[in-house]
């Protein structure tokens, strides 16, 4: 459930057909969409994978499949395409080739790790990732402070451009939160080293210590870094004040965000340099009136502002992000912010108005 966000866009674009070209495709159920084509799900894909994988650990750059190629080909015929937009760099060069061949216009989105840490660990990505500015149309990033370290990569100033991933307000109302005994802290995301989940809990404990009358984290998500949050819940004696909530659908996570007082999210660069695009977890959380609590990471500035909507903390500062969760516990300073939180997201996040940013840039690359 993590990329919604790639539905949304698709959902809302009524000027024209949209076909969908995937490695998998799972729930169908809850993202409907008439023209998906799930590439190569026979033999030559195994041939692409393999290349990728051998693209991803840098032996040479990545290539497609010639019967796949053939396949993809044959759609774009099918169906008239006349653009293309891949999500992810890797996808962005992985289709390049063909789509200078067919003079069909690319459309990348990067979403954070494309343009940091991947120049490190993928050596062949370094290199594709310059012909690929080359031949690209239009370099699209989620964020201001995306599009600034694109800039510094060598992308042209003119094919750089700033394309939100916007919020359907009407499925995350605003909830006027009733006073409770305790405030409910919520993190939502995967729990991977660039979200910082086991500090969180360091500095949730420093500020509320194990007094279960108080104060509660829940963590909703899964990731590589579950062992060490659990330990990190045990050896705090935190069990009673800590909930592991486990990876939840959106409809879950929307309840327990009606539950929640604060939302938190504690990112930060990792040790291999990996960094966020702009989380879609904190526009969602601000939709329903959540004031949060999070970093001056990536493009996080941009969707709260700090002493207004939130608290925003430096990266790897526990004693900050301790003193923001204990300011949080004056409600009516927690209701204020949500009232503006909200009121932010209709201002700049609003999706139709996020997504036909997006569709003018279509129709200029299909003009151009």
């Amino acid at each position: 459930y993590t990329m919604s966000w790639i539905h949304r866009q698709l959902n809302s674009y009524g000027q024209g057909e949209s076909i969908v070209l995937c490695q998998t495709r799972e729930n169908e159920e809850i993202f409907p969409i008439d023209t998906v084509y799930v590439l190569g799900e026979e033999a030559y894909w195994s041939r692409a994978l393999k290349a990728k994988l051998n693209f991803w650990f840098g032996r040479r750059p990545i290539k497609m499949a010639a019967q796949q190629k053939r396949e993809i080909i044959t759609l774009f015929k099918k169906h008239d395409i006349q653009l293309l937009h891949a999500h992810f760099g890797t996808y962005g060069i992985y289709f390049a080739k063909l789509c200078k061949e067919l003079d069909i216009p690319l459309l990348v989105t990067f979403h954070g790790h494309d343009i940091s840490s991947a120049f490190e660990r993928w050596p062949a990505y370094k290199q594709a990732f310059r012909s690929l500015l080359e031949n690209i149309t239009y370099a699209i990033v989620i964020s201001e402070e995306m599009k600034a370290r694109l800039l510094k990569l060598g992308c042209p100033e003119e094919k750089a451009k700033v394309s939100y991933l916007g919020v359907p307000l009407d499925e995350f109302p605003y909830v006027d939160r009733p006073e409770r005994e305790k405030t409910i802290f919520l993190h939502a995301g995967r729990l991977t080293a660039k979200k910082g989940v086991p500090a969180l809990v360091e500095a949730f404990h420093a500020a509320f210590g194990d007094n279960t009358s108080v104060a509660e984290l829940w963590i909703a998500g899964d990731g590589e870094e579950k062992g060490k949050v659990d330990t990190k819940i045990m050896d705090l004696n935190l069990s009673d004040s800590v909930k592991l909530l486990g990876r939840l659908s959106d409809k879950e996570l929307l309840v327990v965000r009606h539950q929640a007082d604060v939302f938190v999210l504690n990112c930060r660069t990792d040790a291999a340099g990996t960094k966020e695009g702009l989380p879609i977890s904190t526009l969602e959380a601000a939709a329903t009136g959540l004031p949060a609590i999070s970093t001056y990471h990536a493009g996080i500035p941009e969707s709260i502002i700090d002493g207004e909507t939130g608290f925003l903390v430096p990266e790897y500062d526990n004693k900050a992000l301790t003193l923001a969760m204990q300011r949080m516990m004056d409600r009516a300073l927690r209701k204020e912010m949500g009232r503006k939180a909200r009121a932010f997201m209709e201002k700049k996040f609003d999706l139709a108005q996020c997504n036909e940013v997006l569709y003018q840039l279509y129709e200029k690359a299909v003009r151009s």
